[in-house]
């Protein structure tokens, strides 16, 4: 196993080459990646803890078994990520200012995660456990809840979002008084 504790971005050299393509097996400690452009590629088996990436394309990667302790993801366009391939047990990471539209959350353990001020348009989080996870200030545009534990879950200043009470679990779920059409809209009510 390949061990990296190192800083890579796009405009200068780093202290070690990035590592070629898949990074099967590879450890990820306290690494930083800004800028790059990793899309497509393959990390299966790859373990990343406390590790940052900003400003990086990263759509359609390929996270199998993949690993995240700790892991931020910034201002990074993720799209078509199947993050439903993640190791669970090892799973705790954040997205903030990301676009990250298409992905795929179905039936993941999701509680207490931080989705914030992101595009995430058309993904589905059918059957997770979102319970307290955030989406504070995301786009939820065509995102899908169905039987999605979203008790204690902070929707706040998030837009075009729309959510079935009678088939998700929303006890303690917050949401901004002003904005609540998304609740109602599958009854056929309008809010004026």
């Amino acid at each position: 196993m390949e061990h990296y504790q190192s800083r890579w971005t796009a405009d200068t050299q780093s202290t070690a080459p990035l590592p070629p393509f898949p990074w099967a097996g590879h450890h990820f400690e306290e690494c930083h990646f800004e800028g790059l452009d990793l899309s497509h590629s393959d990390w299966r088996d790859a373990r990343f803890e406390r590790c940052t990436f900003q400003s990086c394309q990263l759509s359609e990667v390929r996270l199998t078994n993949v690993r995240f302790h700790g892991v931020t993801f910034t201002g990074c366009t993720l799209n078509k990520v199947r993050w439903t391939t993640l190791q669970p047990s090892f799973m705790s990471f954040a997205l903030d200012q990301c676009k990250a539209p298409l992905c795929d959350w179905e039936d993941m353990d999701l509680k207490g995660m931080k989705l914030e001020r992101s595009d995430l348009s058309g993904n589905n989080f059918s059957g997770a456990d979102a319970r307290e996870t955030s989406w504070t200030e995301s786009r939820l545009r065509d995102a899908i809840f169905q039987r999605t534990d979203l008790r204690e879950a902070d929707l706040r200043g998030a837009t075009e979002w729309t959510i079935d009470p009678s088939d998700n679990r929303l006890r303690g779920a917050r949401f901004d008084a002003a904005d609540l059409s998304g609740l109602v809209k599958g009854l056929g009510i309008r809010l004026d």
